[in-house]
């Protein structure tokens, strides 16, 4: 596109079919541009689109004068960035988090070694995980067993960190309500 001034002036005058053509022009561009910043390739269409949401929100403030690519540019670095903190910031607690868990769990181990082990919970939950599909149950053994984190998880399964994460959650929920129907019968 040589020249978007006259799509930015209809775009600020209201018509936004003005911007869906701006995004054409400098769509392919744009997202080689975050493809090589970033590691994610899953993430490089959201960034793309939270820069062309951000631009357009900032429309009114580029200037004509200066190359619309260029201003494009910048506004996704900043957007890369943005999510590459977030995503460093959220691994960090999900880190801290899981330490902190098994803190408590070697701690609650400890205690049951000197009390002994309640056997009957143990057979319960290999019961309750019997119950469970194979997929269910490897993702469980991948996790809890071998300790993988989820990433690497979805690496393996060929599926994404999101799905992993939810089938994890809904796995422990039915296997907390297997344990807790199992008690009630005891």
């Amino acid at each position: 596109m040589d020249d978007p001034a006259p799509l930015i002036r209809r775009v600020l005058a209201g018509d936004r079919d003005a911007y869906t053509d701006l995004v054409r022009a400098h769509q392919d561009m744009l997202t080689a541009y975050a493809a090589f910043r970033v590691p994610d390739a899953a993430l490089v269409d959201e960034v793309v689109q939270q820069t062309f949401i951000r631009a357009y929100e900032q429309l009114a403030d580029f200037d004509t004068a200066k190359d619309f690519g260029t201003w494009l540019r910048t506004i996704c670095k900043f957007m890369i960035m943005a999510e590459l903190k977030r995503q460093t910031r959220d691994r960090q607690n999900k880190d801290g988090y899981q330490d902190h868990l098994r803190q408590t769990l070697f701690e609650a181990a400890l205690g049951a070694a000197e009390t002994g082990p309640d056997d009957d919970l143990l057979k319960r939950l290999q019961a309750c995980l019997g119950k469970l599909q194979s997929t269910a149950r490897s993702l469980v053994e991948a996790r809890y067993r071998r300790s993988q984190k989820i990433e690497e998880i979805a690496g393996q399964v060929g599926q994404s960190v999101a799905w992993v994460a939810t089938n994890l959650f809904r796995i422990r929920d039915v296997l907390r309500r297997c344990l807790e129907s199992r008690e009630a019968q005891a």
